[in-house]
């Protein structure tokens, strides 16, 4: 079989016969090529200088946590507060998360609420509201401080002074977690109680068929009944304590508020 004849090669004459203007765009759109990607090079390397210019700086110890301000604390100091948030003094500031710090601090049993922010260049602020005792409970060991809600803010071997002491529960756990049993009832009837009353009990106890007692001192007590009616059942205690001789006072009964009754001893 025979090969198909190639047409010859042009002669060196032909190929340099190339249109002088096109022989110069050609050049110029190279060379434009040419600089548009060394602009890009330019650009991109600008951004990385940056980048990591802007990493070294909020790696430097001129941006810091130079302070650490904490309000609000009364019952935990600041350095519990800063150690439960995980901040602390030379830190990257870059590294302060505000929103997971304060979720850290809502942990720390006495701390109702709380709010972290950053103040550059080096500042952190730490703003707490404590939780409120208002009653103890007996414990496995010792007893333990709760707040309105039931939560325990503190345990100690004695309970703590001027607070009444919430009697029938079951034994109050560690701190940061909530009393059992009929807790809800007996911290409605200790938040209900005004200062008049208040002064005079030393106990608030849970009694059968849902009921609640008050252990007055030195003696006495005060039958509530189902904690209902609350405000007219503390006005009617009030009124007698502040009112009344209670002398060998037995029980108080305010069950029914509109006629309270007393029996002595």
């Amino acid at each position: 079989m025979s090969t198909p004849p190639t047409a010859p090669p042009r002669p060196p004459e032909q190929r340099r016969l190339i249109d002088p203007r096109f022989r110069e765009r050609l050049i110029e759109v190279r060379r434009s090529e040419g600089r548009r990607r060394l602009r890009v090079l330019i650009v991109l390397a600008a951004f990385l200088f940056l980048a990591l210019l802007a990493f070294g700086l909020s790696r430097s110890p001129l941006l810091n946590v130079d302070h650490v301000r904490v309000t609000g604390a009364v019952r935990t100091t600041p350095a519990e507060l800063m150690s439960a948030s995980g901040i602390h003094k030379g830190m990257p500031m870059i590294d302060v998360d505000a929103g997971d710090a304060a979720a850290r601090l809502h942990i720390v049993p006495w701390i109702l609420r709380a709010h972290v922010e950053r103040h550059w260049p080096g500042t952190v602020t730490i703003a707490v509201v404590e939780r409120v005792p208002v009653a103890v409970a007996p414990a496995k060991a010792g007893f333990a401080t709760v707040d309105a809600t039931g939560r325990v803010v503190a345990t100690t071997a004695a309970p703590a002074p001027l607070l009444p002491i919430l009697l029938g529960l079951p034994p109050a756990g560690p701190p940061a977690t909530r009393l059992g049993g009929r807790a809800a009832d007996l911290l409605a009837v200790t938040r209900a109680m005004p200062p008049e009353v208040r002064q005079r009990v030393a106990g608030v106890a849970a009694a059968d068929g849902g009921q609640v007692d008050l252990r007055l001192a030195p003696s006495g007590v005060i039958r509530l009944g189902t904690p209902d009616q609350l405000a007219e059942k503390m006005l009617a205690a009030k009124t007698v304590l502040t009112q009344v001789d209670l002398s060998r006072l037995a029980v108080l009964d305010v069950r029914v508020p509109a006629s309270p009754a007393i029996t002595r001893a």
